[in-house]
């Protein structure tokens, strides 16, 4: 049987496994830093929630909300 693409060598399969999980390791950190991409993900599903006729805002980002704005204000 011909194996195709595989090393008898395991210290190279320690590698390769290692690199992948590297690998997947700054894919999500790069994930993260993508804040103009997670904007427009974010303004998509709020557009798609207001479509299908739900608030955008929970009611606990609203309460949020109002409590840290009422802190902002002077004479409140």
């Amino acid at each position: 049987m011909i194996m195709a693409n595989r090393t008898s060598n395991p210290s190279a399969t320690r590698v390769t496994r290692a690199s992948a999980a590297v690998a997947r390791i700054a894919a999500s950190a790069e994930r993260r830093t993508r804040v103009r991409l997670r904007e427009l993900c974010d303004e998509v599903l709020a557009s798609y929630r207001v479509a299908r006729g739900r608030d955008p805002i929970s009611d606990a980002d609203r309460a949020a909300a109002q409590a840290m704005l009422a802190g902002l204000m002077p004479g409140r």
